[in-house]
Protein backbone atom coordinates (compact mmCIF):
# COMPACT_ATOMS: atom_id res chain seq x y z
CA UNK A 1 0.00 0.00 0.00
CA UNK A 2 2.86 2.07 0.33
CA UNK A 3 3.82 1.79 -3.40
CA UNK A 4 0.11 2.83 -4.27
CA UNK A 5 0.16 5.79 -1.94
CA UNK A 6 3.00 7.02 -3.82
CA UNK A 7 1.46 6.33 -6.90
CA UNK A 8 -1.34 8.51 -5.87
CA UNK A 9 1.08 11.58 -4.53
CA UNK A 10 3.02 11.15 -7.54
CA UNK A 11 -0.21 11.46 -9.79
CA UNK A 12 -1.48 14.46 -7.49
CA UNK A 13 2.05 16.12 -8.54
CA UNK A 14 1.69 15.83 -12.09
CA UNK A 15 -1.90 17.41 -11.59
CA UNK A 16 -0.81 20.68 -10.09
CA UNK A 17 0.82 21.24 -13.29
CA UNK A 18 -2.69 21.85 -14.72
CA UNK A 19 -2.40 25.16 -13.53
CA UNK A 20 1.48 25.75 -12.83
CA UNK A 21 2.33 25.09 -16.42
CA UNK A 22 0.60 26.95 -18.44
CA UNK A 23 0.61 29.91 -16.22
CA UNK A 24 4.38 29.62 -15.83
CA UNK A 25 5.23 29.49 -19.49
CA UNK A 26 2.96 31.80 -20.32
CA UNK A 27 0.33 29.96 -22.17
CA UNK A 28 -2.66 32.54 -20.79
CA UNK A 29 -2.65 36.15 -19.60
CA UNK A 30 0.17 37.52 -17.19
CA UNK A 31 -2.42 38.30 -14.15
CA UNK A 32 -3.13 34.43 -14.43
CA UNK A 33 0.68 33.21 -14.22
CA UNK A 34 0.35 34.19 -10.37
CA UNK A 35 -1.90 31.58 -9.65
CA UNK A 36 1.23 29.07 -10.18
CA UNK A 37 2.59 30.30 -7.30
CA UNK A 38 2.69 27.29 -4.51
CA UNK A 39 -0.31 25.61 -6.19
CA UNK A 40 1.93 22.53 -6.70
CA UNK A 41 2.89 21.94 -3.39
CA UNK A 42 -1.01 22.58 -1.92
CA UNK A 43 -2.21 19.91 -4.46
CA UNK A 44 0.67 17.40 -3.90
CA UNK A 45 0.10 17.14 -0.63
CA UNK A 46 -4.11 17.20 -0.93
CA UNK A 47 -3.13 13.78 -3.27
CA UNK A 48 -1.33 11.93 -0.80
CA UNK A 49 -4.39 12.15 1.52
CA UNK A 50 -6.82 11.17 -1.28
CA UNK A 51 -5.94 6.93 -0.86
CA UNK A 52 -5.76 7.25 2.60
CA UNK A 53 -9.46 9.31 3.01
CA UNK A 54 -10.78 7.15 0.10
CA UNK A 55 -8.51 4.05 -0.23
CA UNK A 56 -9.74 1.09 1.35
CA UNK A 57 -6.61 -1.48 1.52
CA UNK A 58 -8.41 -3.86 3.69
CA UNK A 59 -10.70 -4.98 1.28
CA UNK A 60 -10.98 -8.07 -0.45
CA UNK A 61 -9.91 -8.35 -4.19
CA UNK A 62 -11.74 -6.37 -6.82
CA UNK A 63 -12.14 -6.74 -10.30
CA UNK A 64 -9.21 -4.31 -11.13
CA UNK A 65 -6.83 -5.81 -8.48
CA UNK A 66 -4.49 -6.75 -10.98
CA UNK A 67 -4.01 -3.77 -12.77
CA UNK A 68 -3.88 -1.92 -8.97
CA UNK A 69 -0.97 -4.36 -8.45
CA UNK A 70 0.84 -3.80 -11.86
CA UNK A 71 0.80 -0.09 -11.19
CA UNK A 72 1.76 -0.38 -7.76
CA UNK A 73 4.61 -2.11 -8.73
CA UNK A 74 5.98 0.56 -11.11
CA UNK A 75 7.82 3.52 -9.88
CA UNK A 76 5.79 6.31 -9.73
CA UNK A 77 8.09 8.63 -11.87
CA UNK A 78 7.88 5.55 -14.73
CA UNK A 79 4.45 5.52 -14.71
CA UNK A 80 2.80 6.72 -18.39
CA UNK A 81 0.23 9.22 -18.56
CA UNK A 82 -1.97 6.39 -19.77
CA UNK A 83 -1.22 4.04 -17.04
CA UNK A 84 -2.04 7.43 -14.18
CA UNK A 85 -4.90 7.66 -15.48
CA UNK A 86 -6.11 4.47 -15.38
CA UNK A 87 -5.36 4.34 -11.66
CA UNK A 88 -7.36 7.23 -10.86
CA UNK A 89 -10.53 6.14 -13.10
CA UNK A 90 -9.95 2.67 -11.46
CA UNK A 91 -10.44 4.61 -8.33
CA UNK A 92 -13.73 6.09 -9.47
CA UNK A 93 -15.07 2.94 -11.03
CA UNK A 94 -14.92 1.41 -7.24
CA UNK A 95 -15.72 4.35 -5.92
CA UNK A 96 -18.57 6.12 -7.99
CA UNK A 97 -19.05 8.26 -4.86
CA UNK A 98 -15.67 9.72 -4.22
CA UNK A 99 -15.49 13.20 -4.23
CA UNK A 100 -11.54 13.45 -3.92
CA UNK A 101 -11.22 11.16 -6.36
CA UNK A 102 -13.56 12.74 -8.87
CA UNK A 103 -11.76 15.96 -7.77
CA UNK A 104 -8.58 14.33 -9.01
CA UNK A 105 -9.14 13.10 -12.24
CA UNK A 106 -10.94 15.87 -13.22
CA UNK A 107 -7.84 17.74 -12.05
CA UNK A 108 -5.77 15.38 -14.56
CA UNK A 109 -7.74 15.58 -17.52
CA UNK A 110 -7.69 19.51 -17.59
CA UNK A 111 -3.90 18.78 -16.89
CA UNK A 112 -4.48 16.41 -20.49
CA UNK A 113 -5.84 19.20 -21.96
CA UNK A 114 -9.65 17.64 -22.20
CA UNK A 115 -11.26 20.70 -20.25
CA UNK A 116 -14.99 19.37 -20.89
CA UNK A 117 -14.02 16.13 -19.41
CA UNK A 118 -12.30 17.98 -16.71
CA UNK A 119 -14.91 20.43 -15.90
CA UNK A 120 -17.67 17.29 -16.33
CA UNK A 121 -15.33 15.78 -13.12
CA UNK A 122 -15.11 18.56 -10.98
CA UNK A 123 -19.10 18.88 -11.01
CA UNK A 124 -19.22 15.60 -10.72
CA UNK A 125 -17.78 16.16 -7.19
CA UNK A 126 -19.16 19.28 -6.57
CA UNK A 127 -22.85 17.21 -6.78
CA UNK A 128 -21.38 14.70 -4.10
CA UNK A 129 -19.87 17.26 -1.89
CA UNK A 130 -19.37 21.05 -2.02
CA UNK A 131 -15.90 22.09 -1.85
CA UNK A 132 -14.00 24.88 -2.02
CA UNK A 133 -11.03 24.15 -3.36
CA UNK A 134 -13.22 22.25 -6.34
CA UNK A 135 -14.92 24.83 -7.38
CA UNK A 136 -11.79 26.69 -7.30
CA UNK A 137 -10.68 24.45 -9.54
CA UNK A 138 -14.14 24.37 -11.49
CA UNK A 139 -13.47 27.90 -11.88
CA UNK A 140 -9.98 27.55 -13.03
CA UNK A 141 -10.62 25.06 -15.47
CA UNK A 142 -13.04 26.91 -17.21
CA UNK A 143 -10.72 29.99 -17.63
CA UNK A 144 -8.54 27.83 -19.39
CA UNK A 145 -11.22 26.52 -21.50
CA UNK A 146 -11.83 29.69 -22.92
CA UNK A 147 -8.20 30.85 -23.37
CA UNK A 148 -7.82 32.81 -20.16
CA UNK A 149 -11.25 34.75 -19.86
CA UNK A 150 -13.21 35.03 -16.63
CA UNK A 151 -16.62 33.68 -17.90
CA UNK A 152 -19.91 34.45 -16.12
CA UNK A 153 -19.83 30.66 -15.14
CA UNK A 154 -15.93 30.87 -14.15
CA UNK A 155 -17.21 33.82 -11.49
CA UNK A 156 -20.24 31.39 -10.44
CA UNK A 157 -17.68 29.10 -9.33
CA UNK A 158 -15.14 31.46 -7.99
CA UNK A 159 -18.15 33.19 -5.64
CA UNK A 160 -19.11 29.76 -4.90
CA UNK A 161 -15.48 29.01 -3.21
CA UNK A 162 -14.69 32.34 -1.71
CA UNK A 163 -18.65 31.74 0.33
CA UNK A 164 -17.03 28.48 1.82
CA UNK A 165 -13.43 29.43 1.84
CA UNK A 166 -12.34 33.39 1.99
CA UNK A 167 -8.83 32.25 2.72
CA UNK A 168 -8.27 31.15 -0.51
CA UNK A 169 -6.30 33.29 -2.94
CA UNK A 170 -7.32 31.48 -6.58
CA UNK A 171 -10.98 32.72 -6.24
CA UNK A 172 -10.09 36.05 -4.88
CA UNK A 173 -7.17 36.86 -7.53
CA UNK A 174 -9.37 35.94 -10.77
CA UNK A 175 -12.59 37.85 -9.65
CA UNK A 176 -10.28 40.93 -9.28
CA UNK A 177 -9.11 39.93 -12.95
CA UNK A 178 -12.60 40.10 -14.09
CA UNK A 179 -13.77 43.62 -12.72
CA UNK A 180 -10.44 44.40 -13.76
CA UNK A 181 -10.91 43.37 -17.31
CA UNK A 182 -14.38 44.40 -17.15
CA UNK A 183 -12.97 48.15 -16.47
CA UNK A 184 -14.05 48.03 -12.72
CA UNK A 185 -10.91 49.08 -10.77
CA UNK A 186 -11.96 49.79 -7.78
CA UNK A 187 -13.84 46.35 -7.25
CA UNK A 188 -10.51 44.79 -8.35
CA UNK A 189 -8.77 46.71 -5.83
CA UNK A 190 -11.68 45.94 -3.25
CA UNK A 191 -10.98 41.65 -4.03
CA UNK A 192 -7.20 41.63 -4.36
CA UNK A 193 -6.65 43.99 -1.17
CA UNK A 194 -9.57 41.59 0.50
CA UNK A 195 -7.24 38.67 -0.11
CA UNK A 196 -3.61 40.36 0.29
CA UNK A 197 -5.04 41.47 3.98
CA UNK A 198 -6.32 37.99 4.84
CA UNK A 199 -3.07 35.72 3.81
CA UNK A 200 0.00 35.39 6.05
CA UNK A 201 3.05 37.73 5.55
CA UNK A 202 5.06 35.25 4.36
CA UNK A 203 2.71 33.64 2.52
CA UNK A 204 3.78 33.57 -1.52
CA UNK A 205 0.16 34.69 -2.99
CA UNK A 206 0.31 37.94 -1.31
CA UNK A 207 3.56 39.45 -2.31
CA UNK A 208 2.58 38.00 -5.64
CA UNK A 209 -1.01 39.21 -5.81
CA UNK A 210 0.12 42.82 -4.68
CA UNK A 211 3.18 43.20 -6.90
CA UNK A 212 0.46 42.21 -9.78
CA UNK A 213 -2.25 44.42 -8.31
CA UNK A 214 -0.35 47.67 -8.16
CA UNK A 215 1.45 47.14 -11.54
CA UNK A 216 -2.07 47.05 -13.11
CA UNK A 217 -4.20 49.46 -11.31
CA UNK A 218 -1.41 52.03 -11.54
CA UNK A 219 -1.60 51.91 -15.48
CA UNK A 220 -3.24 55.17 -17.00
CA UNK A 221 -6.48 53.79 -18.67
CA UNK A 222 -7.52 57.36 -20.39
CA UNK A 223 -11.10 58.92 -19.85
CA UNK A 224 -12.28 62.27 -19.97
CA UNK A 225 -10.97 62.99 -16.48
CA UNK A 226 -7.31 62.70 -17.64
CA UNK A 227 -7.41 63.07 -21.34
CA UNK A 228 -9.63 63.75 -24.13
CA UNK A 229 -8.63 61.94 -26.67
CA UNK A 230 -10.73 64.05 -29.39
CA UNK A 231 -8.14 66.98 -27.67
CA UNK A 232 -4.84 65.22 -28.68
CA UNK A 233 -3.00 67.06 -30.88
CA UNK A 234 -0.53 64.88 -33.15
CA UNK A 235 2.21 67.12 -33.03
CA UNK A 236 2.48 67.56 -29.91
CA UNK A 237 5.10 65.93 -28.02
CA UNK A 238 5.56 63.19 -25.19
CA UNK A 239 6.05 65.14 -22.37
CA UNK A 240 3.84 67.70 -23.20
CA UNK A 241 1.02 64.85 -23.24
CA UNK A 242 1.91 63.02 -20.36
CA UNK A 243 2.51 66.51 -18.58
CA UNK A 244 -1.78 67.35 -19.71
CA UNK A 245 -2.53 63.91 -18.39
CA UNK A 246 -1.19 64.85 -14.70
CA UNK A 247 -2.76 68.28 -14.59
CA UNK A 248 -6.29 65.89 -15.90
CA UNK A 249 -5.61 63.69 -12.72
CA UNK A 250 -4.85 66.15 -10.25
CA UNK A 251 -8.36 67.86 -11.55
CA UNK A 252 -10.39 64.89 -10.93
CA UNK A 253 -8.83 64.17 -7.64
CA UNK A 254 -9.54 67.40 -6.21
CA UNK A 255 -12.62 67.32 -7.17
CA UNK A 256 -13.37 63.59 -6.17
CA UNK A 257 -10.14 62.19 -4.21
CA UNK A 258 -12.01 58.83 -3.04
CA UNK A 259 -10.45 56.57 -5.52
CA UNK A 260 -7.84 55.29 -4.25
CA UNK A 261 -6.45 53.77 -7.84
CA UNK A 262 -6.82 56.87 -9.36
CA UNK A 263 -3.84 58.18 -7.15
CA UNK A 264 -2.20 55.33 -8.18
CA UNK A 265 -1.88 56.31 -11.37
CA UNK A 266 -1.13 59.47 -11.03
CA UNK A 267 2.11 58.52 -8.62
CA UNK A 268 2.86 56.47 -11.76
CA UNK A 269 3.08 58.80 -14.21
CA UNK A 270 4.68 61.66 -11.92
CA UNK A 271 7.47 58.76 -10.97
CA UNK A 272 7.76 58.08 -14.86
CA UNK A 273 8.29 61.97 -15.05
CA UNK A 274 10.66 61.66 -12.39
CA UNK A 275 8.51 64.20 -10.21
CA UNK A 276 9.68 61.31 -6.93
CA UNK A 277 8.23 64.16 -4.12
CA UNK A 278 5.38 64.05 -6.23
CA UNK A 279 4.47 60.31 -6.50
CA UNK A 280 5.16 60.27 -2.96
CA UNK A 281 2.63 62.57 -1.72
CA UNK A 282 0.48 60.53 -4.03
CA UNK A 283 0.70 57.18 -2.67
CA UNK A 284 0.52 59.17 0.66
CA UNK A 285 -3.06 60.53 -0.06
CA UNK A 286 -3.49 56.89 -1.64
CA UNK A 287 -3.10 55.45 2.12
CA UNK A 288 -4.99 58.26 3.70
CA UNK A 289 -7.83 57.58 1.31
CA UNK A 290 -7.82 53.61 2.25
CA UNK A 291 -8.50 54.60 5.96
CA UNK A 292 -5.58 52.02 6.88
CA UNK A 293 -6.60 48.74 5.32
CA UNK A 294 -4.10 46.54 5.17
CA UNK A 295 -4.56 44.73 1.67
CA UNK A 296 -4.30 48.04 0.35
CA UNK A 297 -1.21 49.46 1.93
CA UNK A 298 0.49 45.96 0.96
CA UNK A 299 0.07 46.76 -2.65
CA UNK A 300 0.98 50.62 -2.44
CA UNK A 301 4.07 49.12 -0.67
CA UNK A 302 4.20 47.41 -3.55
CA UNK A 303 3.75 50.37 -5.91
CA UNK A 304 6.55 52.18 -4.02
CA UNK A 305 9.02 49.45 -4.75
CA UNK A 306 8.39 49.48 -8.13
CA UNK A 307 9.38 53.44 -8.63
CA UNK A 308 11.67 52.82 -5.82
CA UNK A 309 9.95 55.54 -3.79
CA UNK A 310 10.21 53.66 -0.68
CA UNK A 311 13.98 54.81 -0.26
CA UNK A 312 15.62 57.90 -0.25
CA UNK A 313 18.54 58.05 -3.57
CA UNK A 314 21.75 59.57 -2.26
CA UNK A 315 22.03 63.15 -2.72
CA UNK A 316 18.03 63.45 -3.34
CA UNK A 317 16.57 66.12 -1.03
CA UNK A 318 14.13 64.86 1.22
Amino acid sequence: MIALTLIIAALGVGVAMWIASPLAKGAMSPMQRLAALGIMALLAVGALGIYLVGGQPGLEGQPYAATEARLAAIPPEELTGEEQEERLRTIVRREPGNPEALALLGRFLALDGRHLEAIAMLERSLRVQEDARVFSDLGQALVNLNEGTVTPEAERAFAAAMELDASLPEPAFFMGAAAYDAGDREAALGYWAGIVGRLPPDDPFRSAIAVRAADLLSRPAGGPQMMDPQDIDPDEGPDAMVSRMVAGLEAGLEADGSDVTRWMVLARVRAVLEDRDGAREAIAQARARSGGDAGVGAILDALARAGQLDRQPEGENE
